[in-house]
């Protein structure tokens, strides 16, 4: 299924080519791709973001490398994370559910999604530096924004970033039939996902380090 299978590939595919000999052999951080099970049903599980798993993981990470327990907190504070999963594209047969200024296309790039209520992560912050990682590697971005009267969907972004206070963007490929027999999305918006992916692994530290030196 392409929601949400293919934001795994391009976590996966995207950390693969980052992490080349010379980048890891410079490189300080940490990078990361991790995937959930039950994520349509609540993530409250052993397995789903809304457990101990996902703390427990960088505790056990960050004390394999020796930062003292009292530190770890900081190392967070530092840290980003990107929830991939796919978004609602605009259906032509069905325009009238889009928001007529925010409705995500096919082939026009990936979408960062923000919500008033958090039930997407994006800040500000997140979303200017997730666009500015999408210019450096040449990837288009739309934005999305449901409706105001009608409901709106959730990722495991406001959980993971809850749990480990990390920031956070959402962020997906516009994509139809969602949860359908039919998932539909655009081959060249796989290659985007990817690339974005891989522009995060190989350029957020350069990015987050200047932009945190404006403010």
């Amino acid at each position: 299924r392409i929601d949400n299978l293919l934001s795994m590939w391009a976590c996966m595919q995207g950390i693969c080519e980052a992490a080349t000999p010379e980048r890891l052999a410079e490189t300080f951080d940490v990078i990361v791709a991790m995937s959930f099970d039950h994520e349509e049903c609540g993530s409250g599980s052993a397995v789903g973001a809304d457990g101990a798993t996902l703390p427990t993981w960088f505790d056990r990470i960050l004390g394999g490398l020796g930062v003292p327990a009292d530190e770890r907190s900081q190392v967070l504070s530092r840290s980003f994370l990107v929830a991939a999963d796919c978004a609602h594209g605009v259906h032509p047969n069905y325009a009238g559910k889009s928001q007529k200024e925010h409705s995500p296309e096919f082939h026009k790039g990936i979408v960062i999604k923000e919500n008033a209520n958090q039930r997407y992560c994006t800040t500000a912050y997140t979303s200017a530096i997730a666009r500015e990682v999408c210019r450096r590697v040449n990837v288009p971005v739309q934005n999305f924004v449901t409706r105001n009267d009608l409901p709106c969907g959730a990722t495991i972004g406001p959980l993971a970033s809850a749990q480990t206070g990390i920031r956070s963007v959402d962020v997906g490929v516009a994509q139809w039939a969602m949860h359908s027999i039919r998932e539909t999305c655009a081959t060249s918006d796989a290659g985007h996902i990817k690339e974005m992916c891989k522009g995060f692994y190989a350029k957020f530290r350069e990015i987050d380090s200047a932009a945190t030196a404006i403010r």
